[in-house]
């Protein structure tokens, strides 16, 4: 198993834990395993790939929400801040 892979595992293991109390801490942390990723050197086309596949697999709900949340800060669709991969 690569960093990447760990690392994603790592964000899924908090997407399917995530409740309304902790929405904030785990989306945090998620964040910086995001940055962890990007700093790996993988294609932001790559990682949102993946990260929607899974995404499509998800039952609406929180989870898949927050998971939602995960996509937007790879491919932009946040704040111009939390932007992750805007130097491709």
């Amino acid at each position: 198993m690569n960093d990447f892979d760990i690392l994603f595992d790592k964000i899924k293991q908090l997407s399917k834990a995530v409740t309304e109390s902790n929405y904030s801490d785990y989306s945090k942390q998620a964040y910086d395993m995001l940055i962890a990723i990007h700093d790996l050197g993988i294609s932001k086309d790559s990682v949102y790939n993946m990260f929607f596949e899974y995404y499509k697999s998800l039952e609406e709900g929180l989870s898949k929400e927050w998971f939602a949340d995960m996509l937007d800060y790879i491919c932009g669709w946040c704040n111009p801040e939390k932007y992750i991969w805007k130097d491709e």
